[in-house]
């Protein structure tokens, strides 16, 4: 069974204590637009709507695809299965790349976030957080605002396909280790099998998403901003 996500999450939240305000773009009235950016907004509109109802769940989940989005990604339309049937989601992923501590910081482990949503209102949401190994470390269904981890099944996937080139960054209006992270622009090779277990509102729902390449980020975490404690706190080594 998957791992908890228990480093990033926190980050999440001690933004929603502290209010953090809307995304704003770096520099002057002259900075750099892309067409991911105005999705970026819109999602952190929907997000921090969420902190000031209080819901904590909807909150945390969004910032993933803002964070993504606010490097420059747009999102990939893609045919994800819904109990048999197929639907339309917006998928994007991230690789987050933990350092080394010391002078001559390096790659060490990663991770690979990749996020399927649905509707402008984001209506559902897919979360997935994948070692290299292709464990599952974390896992959430959004449905509105209820959010649940439980699975009967699950079979996931993720590898880099490439990474070169620079980001052109939407800088939040709060510090935060996705935003400021070095990136460079990327695809993954991502697929899952998950069946979220049911409740009184929701039953059991089956999503798979065949595998292929999505957009993507990869982000080198700094040791200057703790990145090198992130990826081996969530997975840790043999």
């Amino acid at each position: 069974m998957h791992k908890p996500w228990a480093v990033l999450a926190p980050l999440a939240a001690a933004a929603a204590i502290l209010g953090v305000s809307a995304l704003t773009a770096c520099g002057s009235s002259t900075a750099p637009s892309a067409p991911s950016f105005d999705e970026a907004r819109h999602l952190d509109t929907l997000a921090q709507q969420a902190a000031a109802a209080g819901e904590f769940d909807r909150f945390r989940l969004l910032e993933y695809p803002v964070a993504i989005l606010a490097h420059g990604v747009s999102p990939e339309s893609v045919t994800v299965t819904v109990d048999g049937v197929q639907h339309t989601f917006e998928v994007a992923a991230a690789e987050l790349v933990g350092t080394t501590a010391g002078k001559t910081p390096t790659a060490n482990d990663s991770v690979f976030v990749v996020v399927a949503w649905q509707g402008s209102d984001v209506s559902q949401l897919v979360y997935t957080v994948v070692d290299v190994q292709a464990d599952l470390i974390d896992v959430a269904l959004l449905q509105d605002t209820a959010a649940t981890a439980s699975l009967t099944t699950e079979s996931v996937g993720a590898s880099l396909g490439h990474s070169a080139g620079a980001c052109i960054t939407l800088q939040l209006a709060e510090p935060s280790n996705l935003i400021s992270a070095k990136c460079t622009k990327a695809t993954v090779s991502s697929a899952f099998d998950l069946t979220f277990v049911g409740d009184s509102l929701f039953p059991n729902t089956h999503f798979v998403l065949a595998s292929q390449s999505v957009p993507a980020v990869r982000l080198l975490l700094s040791a200057s901003n703790g990145g090198q404690d992130v990826i081996p706190a969530v997975v840790p080594r043999p």
